[in-house]
């Protein structure tokens, strides 16, 4: 009875310690004119620093598509 405790009990742990993945990715959004954004992705895991500039109305596009994807899944 013991060893089945056990047993569940390792692998609630281990699943809680599976699910719990540390984030990587960090997007910073910073207007630079009335409708130009630069856009700052920063990757901590593999120390990885991308800027882009784009329009704003195409930033919100591209936002509106995560969201749908997100969705979905």
């Amino acid at each position: 009875m013991k060893n089945i405790i056990i047993i569940l009990l390792a692998f609630t742990l281990t699943a809680n310690a599976q699910e719990r993945k540390e984030k990587c990715v960090t997007i910073k959004v910073e207007k630079i004119e009335e409708y130009r954004v630069r856009i700052t992705k920063t990757n901590t895991c593999e120390n990885i620093i991308t800027i882009t500039t784009m329009l704003e109305k195409d930033w919100i596009a591209r936002k509106k598509k995560r969201k749908t994807r997100k969705k979905k899944n």
